[in-house]
């Protein structure tokens, strides 16, 4: 085996690589360490993962001149110890020179304290600052209990806490108490090890406020899709390694005795895939580890005649090349006495603030050459790449829960279980021929025949195609045969995986299609037979009703399979797929079958107007949800999160309060009737934490002065539709989604014929007035998607009806055909389907170079 060195200049000898000068190694490949004793490290590279070759890729690692350990290597079988470190993503990047070592697990941990001295600057107008987290020492939690900073002077704030060295990893975050308290982003939680740190120690930390703003570009939205573009092994490898945060040791193993140890703790989370952040001090490069969400640690030892020093942070491509430097200096200042100095900021960005572009389509509504009469999920692969060719970096989508037979996609009779008419049946096919060698060319020829059927559809057929796909699916399923089917050990341990959800839902149906036959409130599933307690029973496979639960197993397994391809495909090109969370479920649902006790069965929600809308389906009852920590909503957005990036919440003013109508008959109120602030807070923060997914909140219609303030503390995304507003897109605030329509109104180019009136106001505005053309021409839907391009909001994301609607020659026929829904009608909702192919608006070169180029002039979706 090959055994990594490096030349240590202090010790003036070859040392195995990354030697810590301790007892301890850090590996920079997925290695096993065999350790024997003190005297070396030997390390095999687990040839299924890298094989030998790796290792000589980087010309810093050296074998043994006889590449192996050789005779004078004792074998000390007895104190032979294996561990394998699995942190490093594809084990390419570098630890050499990080302030890292591993954990040792059965080490008694260390007695005594130390103590943080915080430094912060902040405005705070009649108020103060508390440093709160889950540690005793940092308030256990309440921030009325946390340590308190003390203002010295202007906009400084100092404080400090005694912390036991037992407590490893202290995590915690700035609060203002103010007469409205400010919290700080939630999504990057800071954290401070205090391993390696003697008894006694003084560490003095310098922290920057960490707001919401920012802290939004942390979210998997751009880490794994917009910027990271699939965290590929090929871009992993020249990345900041990933080492968890209890790895990290204040010990230098080059520290002279009086020197200072200086940690940069760098927020810098607009990174390019395949690049690296360093601190540049002089000529030096000092790396930097990342410790998750955007956050990245280096650390060194300086002489006190090297103090004050500069320094400033840089961002390096894959060859080493500066792709992006701050501008100017930093300067490091230390206290007289100072031994450990940590160094909290954020990157400065030559550009400001990122913006990026994304478009809106209901999954149902693309149309490709391979659909089935629908959009399935399959389709958004060619939907990336048109939004590739286009200077797009994100596709919003609209609920793909199971619905039934409704069409709405807002009607989820469960919040984990997706619409059969998604899959593709095709794919399943060839899923059982490849992985089986099942002949399924009859199967596939049906399929084939279903395409060529329903695809020419321009509206959708909703009845037909989910009666074709059902048919079809059944099919496939005694095609292969159940047995086979159940004898998959990857669909089954998918199953095992999903149960808590899944056989729940499959009782849930197998019990509906009973229900419907003899039960005249089957609509209501709080009035049938059966409980969610008995989903155990009819889900054996002993069970009579079993061949239909295997047959839903068998469904929702490829819809997982085939969105889950289609977001790894659209992440890898660096748009993000952002999905959308329906309000409510109905009553007729999984969700209230198995835990009624979280909804209000006795009303219904709705908004207040003359008349009074009414939803139908049942309120959150938030008290009970909050007594187990919202588990529901956490395993909801968990499910969501291995999909998407990003969702929207529809109608959020429902966090704040919601217009509660009582079940049989009218007359609703607002719940709760005050603290509506506290109550959004409350609710928010719960699911927030409950995935890395950047959250936009539908915040239309009667909105409460509290929710606005709330969605920028919390760092979550508001919405404007510019008819809606004063149509100034410049004066948008930076977390919004800009938007020309959205899918419960007209496109734009319908409603310039709808509202003579709207469309003279736009024009007298923004056009330059005069006579206001009809139609309107080409070059005014251009308008409307430029001001959107330049607006100040963070995201600018539009229907597809209206990007097509700027080239004439892209445009539909009936304007009025481009209408998705018509709340307060059921006619024509839900039908539309795009009336381009994305094969073919792949190749409208022209277009598409139009429409990236006015995206990029606007600077959106540039990084740096």
């Amino acid at each position: 085996v090959c055994v990594p060195t490096q030349f240590d200049e202090r010790a003036n000898r070859l040392v195995p690589y990354l030697w810590s000068g301790s007892a301890h190694t850090i590996i920079k490949f997925q290695m096993k360490i065999v350790c024997f004793s003190s005297l070396l490290l030997a390390a095999a590279v687990e040839s299924s993962l890298l094989g030998a070759a790796t290792l000589s890729r980087d010309p810093r690692i050296q074998p043994f001149s006889n590449g192996r350990i050789g005779s004078s290597l004792p074998l000390l079988k007895s104190n032979l110890n294996i561990l394998k470190f699995d942190r490093l993503r594809g084990g390419a990047p570098s630890l050499e020179g990080l302030p890292v070592e591993p954990v040792d697990g059965g080490a008694a941990p260390p007695s005594g304290k130390v103590t943080f001295k915080f430094h912060i600057n902040y405005g705070v107008d009649g108020g103060s600052i508390v440093a709160v987290g889950g540690a005793n020492c940092m308030g256990g939690g309440d921030k009325h209990k946390a340590p308190k900073l003390k203002n010295v002077g202007g906009e400084k704030w100092e404080g400090q806490t005694n912390v036991p060295l037992s407590e490893g990893v202290v995590k915690y975050q700035y609060v203002i108490l103010a007469k409205t308290h400010r919290y700080e982003a939630r999504i990057a939680d800071r954290a401070i090890n205090v391993r390696g740190l003697p008894e006694g120690a003084t560490v003095e930390v310098h922290d920057a406020f960490r707001s919401p703003k920012p802290a939004t570009l942390a979210t998997s939205c751009f880490g794994r899709a917009v910027f990271g573009k699939g965290l590929q092994d090929s871009t992993v490898a020249t990345e900041n390694p990933v080492v968890d945060h209890s790895e990290l040791t204040w010990t230098p193993s080059n520290a002279g005795s009086g020197d200072v140890t200086v940690r940069f703790t760098l927020f810098a989370p607009r990174k390019d895939a395949g690049h690296s952040v360093v601190v540049e001090k002089g000529s030096q490069r000092l790396p930097m580890a990342h410790v998750g969400h955007g956050v990245y640690i280096g650390q060194t030892s300086v002489g006190a005649g090297e103090l004050p020093f500069e320094y400033k942070y840089t961002f390096l491509d894959g060859s080493g090349g500066v792709a992006c430097s701050e501008k100017g200096n930093r300067k490091a200042t230390v206290a007289s006495g100072t031994k450990y100095l940590l160094i909290d900021e954020a990157f400065n960005y030559p550009n400001p603030t990122f913006k990026g572009a994304g478009m809106a389509i209901p999954v149902s509504g693309i149309k490709t050459r391979d659909s089935t009469g629908i959009g399935e999920f399959l389709d958004l692969k060619k939907t990336a790449d048109w939004c590739e060719k286009s200077g797009i970096q994100l596709i919003q989508i609209l609920p793909i829960n199971d619905s039934g037979e409704d069409p709405s996609p807002y009607s989820a009779s469960s919040s984990f279980a997706m619409h059969p008419i998604y899959v593709r049946p095709k794919t399943v096919c060839e899923y059982y021929a490849n992985k089986m060698g099942i002949d399924m060319q009859g199967s596939i020829g049906w399929a084939q025949s279903l395409v060529d059927k329903l695809n020419g559809n321009w509206k959708i057929d909703y009845p037909r195609i989910l009666d074709e796909k059902r048919k079809i699916m059944d099919g496939i399923f005694d095609a292969v045969g159940k047995d086979k089917i159940l004898a998959d050990t990857d669909m089954m341990n998918w199953v095992q995986k999903n149960e808590a959800w899944l056989k729940t839902y499959a009782a849930f149906k197998v019990q509906l299609n009973k229900e419907r036959g003899f039960n005249n409130q089957w609509f209501d599933c709080t009035k049938w037979s059966k409980r969610a307690s008995e989903a155990n029973a009819l889900t054996q496979p002993s069970g009579g009703d079993y061949d239909q639960v295997a047959r839903v197993y068998f469904t929702q397994y490829h819809l997982h399979l085939q969105l889950l391809e289609a977001s790894t495909y659209a992440e890898r090109k660096g748009v993000a797929i952002k999905g959308d969370l329906p309000i409510g479920v109905t009553r007729c649902s999984a969700d209230v079958w198995a835990e009624p006790h979280l909804f209000k069965l006795d009303r219904n929600a709705g908004a207040p107007g003359n008349p009074e809308q009414n939803w139908g389906f049942p309120p959150y009852n938030w008290d009970q949800m909050h007594r187990d920590g919202c588990s529901w909503w956490r395993r909801r957005l968990a499910h969501m999160e291995q999909y998407f990036h990003a969702y929207r919440i529809d109608h959020v003013l429902g966090f704040f309060r919601m217009w509660e109508i009582p079940q049989h008959g009218g007359g609703g109120q607002y719940v709760p009737g005050g603290n509506v602030r506290e109550n959004g807070l409350k609710n928010l923060r719960a699911i927030q934490t409950a995935s890395n997914m950047m959250i936009c909140g539908e915040d239309l219609g009667n909105v409460p002065a509290e929710v606005g303030p709330v969605l920028l503390e919390l760092g979550i995304l508001g919405l404007k539709i510019q008819r809606w507003c004063n149509g100034k897109t410049w004066e948008y605030g930076y977390l919004t989604v800009a938007a020309s329509s959205c899918h419960d109104c007209s496109p734009c180019r319908l409603w310039w014929n709808e509202d003579w009136g709207g469309a003279e106001n736009f024009f007298n505005s923004f056009c330059g007035g005069g006579q206001t053309p009809g139609g309107p021409p080409d070059w005014i839907s251009q308008k409307i998607i430029k001001m959107h391009a330049e607006s100040s909001a963070m995201w600018t994301i539009n229907p597809m009806q209206d990007y097509l609607d700027m080239w004439g020659s892209l445009r539909s026929q009936n304007a009025k055909a481009d209408m998705i829904n018509q709340p307060g009608s059921t006619d024509g909702c839900w039908i539309w389907r795009c009336h381009k192919r994305m094969e073919d608006l792949c190749n409208e070169e022209k277009f598409n170079g139009f429409l990236k180029n006015l995206l990029k002039g606007a600077k959106r979706g540039t990084t740096y």
